[in-house]
């Protein structure tokens, strides 16, 4: 039924489509595709039972798929952030809306259309928005004006939408030319609304009391039923299908004009289906949320699965660099198309999310995967890919590899902070990393050098009988004069960005802005 479907509808949307024109002879075309919300394991090629996306599975067969791909953030502003910047939240600290990337960290668009590549960003949400500087690199960037209208807070930006703006805009490059495209789908997030007919590919259509998405807490407190949740994951595969309906257009007027296209196709991080007792994402850092698809199809693009060890969302940026032939990124990620012959090598891969008032790291080496609630101060040992699914916590089990896991973490987020006079840091509502301890209120002497997270957490430094210096941030707010005992390490790699409060409330709706107490 699925295949008769998307097949039908194919045939209808042949018709009419711009027409492209040939391409380069010396490069490739490159479309990154970025599928907000998409689990790895609901695509057929990563064992789900459903057929969901078969043109992109007819990619996966045909290049190369990494079985064991992570995000480093479970929300999209910041994994975004690292995918086309090729840095670690840890590095960038784009960790929360009111801060964007400086614009001294180059990105992987700017870098291509130095190069000589035509290039054009069409996305779906507003926080992969010109309001966070997603438009850089950018010959054409077109986000339907989501900074003023909030169109896709109403759910209106959808596939259909951004492959339309795509293809005419890739129909007006001359010939002869390259280009890339960066195109961000918005469906596969909650409200999970596919159009019709894909609204029944694989459950009923929806019905006006079917629950709606409100927020984490929510439904911790409010679980849904069994029945509820297949529905609403059957919606959110259909919703997949579409999108992948929609892809295969693209690749159609590609083939067409007899351009040689290098596909990747990934998502900013999963989500959470009742695993851990509700629904939704940003708040933990469980394979539900961040085991990512990562797919790189196309020309010179080697058959080959890669499953020794994990790649990572900050490997992106650099290896469409490698493939590409550019450089001048400030990555420590690597080109995976190194390794599909040999075996990934073994690193730390730290995630982390401060969203919605959590405080939680990860970190991933070797044959373990550490999860770290710091603000409960409780801790997690997995070996995920033995245990996928993230079910049996080892942490008592094997207390010696979780010492080290622990101290790795702390180690790979690096230090932050410095004081060059002895005294004592108080923090508001964060948590100091230093030698192992956690506290908000700690005795510090000079040369010490320490983390706070979050990182838009309020840090007063004092000594006894003077007033107390600061508040000062780590990003978005003050900081320590050159002359003051207390010093900032990094330098101002965020922007500040300023939300007003009608997008504020209309992101709350959304989900994006969650109370703990609702």
């Amino acid at each position: 039924m699925v295949a008769t479907l998307v097949n039908l509808i194919w045939l209808m949307g042949c018709f009419g489509e711009p027409e492209l024109k040939s391409g380069s002879s010396e490069k490739n075309d490159i479309i990154l595709v970025s599928i907000d919300t998409l689990r790895a394991d609901h695509l057929a090629v990563y064992g789900y039972e459903r057929q969901t996306a078969p043109f992109i599975d007819s990619l996966a067969k045909s290049g190369t798929r990494f079985a064991w791909a992570r995000s480093a953030s479970p929300w999209t502003l910041p994994a975004h952030t690292t995918m086309l910047s090729g840095q670690l939240p840890a590095q960038h600290k784009v960790v929360d809306d009111t801060v964007s990337l400086s614009k001294d960290v180059p990105v992987l668009p700017e870098l291509l259309q130095a190069s000589g590549w035509n290039t054009g960003g069409f996305v779906s949400t507003l926080y992969v928005s010109r309001v966070f500087g997603f438009q850089r690199g950018f010959d054409q960037f077109e986000d339907f004006d989501l900074h003023t209208e909030k169109r896709n807070l109403a759910g209106e930006v959808v596939a259909e939408d951004v492959i339309d703006e795509a293809l005419d805009w890739w129909a007006e490059q001359p010939a002869g030319e390259a280009a890339f495209l960066f195109l961000h789908f918005y469906d596969v997030h909650y409200a999970y609304d596919p159009p019709a007919p894909y609204s029944t590919a694989f459950d009923r259509a929806p019905e006006s009391d079917d629950p709606r998405y409100k927020n984490y807490f929510h439904f911790k407190k409010k679980p849904l039923t069994d029945a509820q949740f297949e529905h609403q994951i059957a919606q959110y595969d259909e919703a997949l299908l579409y999108v992948d309906a929609q892809l295969r257009r693209l690749q159609d007027a590609a083939e067409k004009a007899g351009r040689n296209v290098q596909w990747i196709i990934t998502s900013d991080h999963g989500e959470e289906f009742g695993e851990r007792g509700s629904w939704g994402h940003a708040h933990t850092l469980y394979a539900e949320q961040l085991h990512i698809p990562l797919i790189f199809s196309g020309d010179k693009i080697p058959t080959a699965t890669v499953e020794s060890a994990w790649a990572s969302n900050h490997d992106i940026a650099p290896t469409i660099a490698g493939l590409a032939g550019v450089k001048g990124l400030f990555s420590d990620g690597l080109d995976l198309m190194q390794y599909t012959a040999n075996p990934l090598p073994d690193r730390q891969l730290l995630g982390e999310t401060t969203r919605f008032k959590t405080n939680r790291l990860s970190l991933t080496e070797g044959e373990y995967r550490l999860e770290w609630d710091l603000k409960k101060n409780k801790v997690e040992l997995f070996r995920p890919i033995d245990d996928p699914k993230e079910e049996n916590d080892l942490s008592r089990l094997e207390p010696e590899a979780l010492k080290i896991m622990k101290q790795h973490a702390e180690d790979a987020l690096g230090e932050t902070w410095t004081v060059s006079q002895n005294g004592w840091i108080e923090l508001d509502g964060a948590v100091m990393l230093k030698d192992g301890r956690k506290t908000k209120k700690v005795n510090v002497n000079a040369g010490d050098r320490f983390v706070v997270l979050p990182y838009d957490s309020t840090i007063n430094f004092g000594q006894s009988g003077q007033k107390p210096l600061g508040p000062f941030q780590t990003i978005g707010g003050a900081a320590p004069k050159s002359d003051a005992p207390i010093e900032r390490l990094v330098s101002e790699l965020a922007n500040e960005v300023e939300l007003d409060e009608k997008t504020r409330q209309m992101l709350e709706t959304l989900g994006y802005m969650q109370k703990e107490d609702e």
